[in-house]
Parts: C-alpha cells; sequence; structure tokens
C-alpha cells in the first residue's frame, strides 16, 4: 500500500473511531464466527520484518535476527522503518501503519515477524485495513507490544495469529522447537513446561476448553472497553508481563476482574512475570502474594508458571484456536490445526 492510497484510509478510520456504522458491528461478527489458517512455514519462503513499535538499539539487532531466520531456512525482507527512530517509535503512526499494510500486501512476503515490541501498536489500530488483511492471510508472530495487533487481527479478522519470538528474543534450541512444531509441521502440540523450567502452581484445579487469546498484561489492560478485544465469554486467558511491580500487576488485574472480563473467562494461564519484584519489599506484597489474593478463589482453573512471554525458553501458542488446559498439572493442549 503506497502513502497516496493510504491517506484516504487514515482519514476514513478517524472518522469510524467517533460513528461505527451498522456495516462495521456485522463485518466485525462475522469475521469473528469463522477461523482463518494462514499457510505453514516452509524453507525457502520470505519473512517480512516489521518494525511497528519501538526503535531498534543497533544495527547488529536487524542483522542478527535476518542471521537468525535464514539458519532456519528462510529468507527475509526488512520493513521500510526497521532502522528508523521517532522518539520512542520506530517512526510515526502513519507510516508505522503503512509499513505493516505493505508487508501484507506483498505477494513475495510469506510471513511477518517484529523486531521488537515497546510501545505503539495501539496507536495503529484505526489506521489498519482489517479487510485487507483478512484477504491476506500470512502468519503474524510477536510478543510483548504486538499482542495489540495479534489480538485486534485474530478478533476483527478470524485469522489465527502467534504470540511467539521478536527479532530481540533468545532464538535458541528449546523456542525454534516450538516455532517449527507450530508453524512449518502443523501439530497440535501440547504445551507443558521441561523439568528444568518454572515450577507450576495451581491457585485453582481442572481442565477447560476455550478459544485462547491474550498476551501481555500492560497491553490487555489497556486495551480494555476497546473494540480490538474479543467477547471473552468462553475463553481461556494468558498473560505475561515484565518489570512491573506487584502493585501495578494487581491494579491491572483488578481492572479486568471490574470490567467483568474473569466473570466470562474458562480459565487463566499466567505465564512469565519476569522483573515483577516490588521496589521496596517491605512496603509491599510480593508477585505471587497478589496472585494468591486474586486467584485462590477463583471459580475457574488457573495456573502460573507457563513458559510464556518474557523468557529465554518460550512457547509460541496460536491466538483465536481452541486449547484445552490443565491447571493441575500446568498444561496446554492444542485443539485445533492452526496452519494450512
Amino acid at each position: 500500500m503506497n502513502r497516496r492510497s493510504f491517506i484516504p484510509l487514515f482519514g476514513t478510520a478517524l472518522v469510524g473511531v467517533s460513528c461505527l456504522s451498522l456495516n462495521d458491528d456485522v463485518k466485525d461478527q462475522a469475521y469473528r464466527t469463522t477461523k482463518i489458517l494462514p499457510n505453514r512455514l516452509k524453507k525457502g519462503d520470505t519473512i517480512g520484518i516489521a518494525a511497528s513499535a519501538g526503535p531498534i538499539r543497533s544495527k547488529k539487532e536487524v542483522a542478527n535476527f535476518q542471521r537468525e531466520l535464514e539458519l532456519l531456512g528462510y529468507k527475509t525482507k526488512l520493513g521500510k522503518n526497521i532502522y528508523g527512530q521517532e522518539g520512542y517509535f520506530s517512526a510515526d503512526d502513519v507510516s508505522r501503519a503503512e509499513e505493516f499494510m505493505e508487508l501484507i500486501q506483498d505477494d513475495e512476503v510469506d510471513a511477518i515477524f517484529f523486531i521488537r515490541g515497546g510501545w505503539g501498536c495501539a496507536r495503529l489500530l484505526e489506521l489498519l485495513d482489517f479487510e485487507q488483511i483478512r484477504m491476506n492471510p500470512k502468519i503474524i508472530m510477536g510478543f510483548s507490544d504486538i499482542t495489540t495487533l495479534l489480538n485486534a487481527i485474530s478478533c476483527k479478522t478470524g485469522i489465527i495469529t502467534f504470540h511467539g519470538p521478536g527479532g530481540n528474543s533468545t532464538w535458541n534450541d528449546y523456542s525454534i522447537t516450538y516455532i517449527k512444531n507450530l508453524l512449518e509441521k502443523g501439530e497440535k502440540i501440547l504445551y507443558q513446561n521441561s523439568s528444568t523450567d518454572l515450577v507450576i502452581k495451581t491457585y485453582k484445579s481442572g481442565n477447560a476448553i476455550g478459544e485462547l487469546y491474550g498476551g501481555n498484561l500492560s497491553v490487555i489492560s489497556g486495551l480494555i472497553g476497546s473494540k480490538y478485544l474479543p467477547d471473552w465469554k468462553g475463553k481461556i486467558l494468558f498473560l505475561e508481563d515484565v518489570g512491573e511491580e506487584p502493585y501495578r500487576i494487581d491494579r491491572m488485574l483488578t481492572h479486568l476482574r471490574l470490567s467483568g472480563v474473569f466473570d466470562k473467562l474458562n480459565g487463566i494461564v499466567l505465564g512469565n512475570f519476569r522483573k515483577c519484584t516490588p521496589d521496596e519489599p517491605n512496603r509491599s506484597f510480593t508477585l505471587e502474594e497478589v496472585f494468591e489474593q486474586h486467584f485462590s478463589v477463583s471459580s475457574i482453573p488457573v495456573f502460573y508458571g507457563s513458559q510464556i512471554g518474557h523468557t529465554r525458553n518460550k512457547f509460541t501458542v496460536p491466538i483465536g484456536s481452541r486449547v484445552e488446559i490443565n491447571a493441575g498439572l500446568g498444561t496446554i493442549q492444542l485443539l485445533d490445526v492452526v496452519v494450512n
């Protein structure tokens, strides 16, 4: 999509914020009732690398990411903002939205990964053409701030998206195995921590089935009340975060509870919450105590410790697909094939 064709879309999107038409509501409902599977990855495919949120710290980040993908047998194509910086973004909102849509509509690009998270994807939502995204289904994978795009796209188009490593992640054998098994082989994976990973803590045992949505808690909390999240009824919600003190985790979980999210869910998976420790331990609850307060009285299955999020050993999980969780064992069983 070139700038000439994009700018009218920008204007139309802003009008749509204040007055969503009945046709848009009907379209959204239709999208949500039909799942669209992107084509699986294969050797020789081209991965488009987008900079939809924050800027890189060094050009070496880009070179290292390209090398990791090329070692896996993929080609790479860089988005136009990959080396840019505008404050804490890679570029202004319109340019970042353009970059993403250009990769969506580029027939040479088979999948879209992201160089890093940070902040900024929520500012793109009103600028994206979800009809064009729906018509050009591709594997879209990232995490952290990319949580915004993943959930919005799955919610509004029906395309299965993927919460997995980004360009500044650790691309080790553990994480790569899940990418290959899910995105290349199309396996119905059983996600289960290895014996050396995080210990599972169960707050409410039991099994639950539902469509999996979620990601970064800060991002999900910030989107509550918007039209870019699903109806939570019957869903399995997974959450993770990094660098948030326990009181802020408490505040965001309280926001979700007061918004009625927890009342609708079938189950909750808490992933990795890295560096979420208090600055003043003698004046704070621990993260685990916050979780205990929120989830020990839960009426639905809840467990903590799944290898999702800001962690070296990382699961890649599909957003929008059915899963079954076993909170007692700390497992997530994928019930559907998620790639063609």
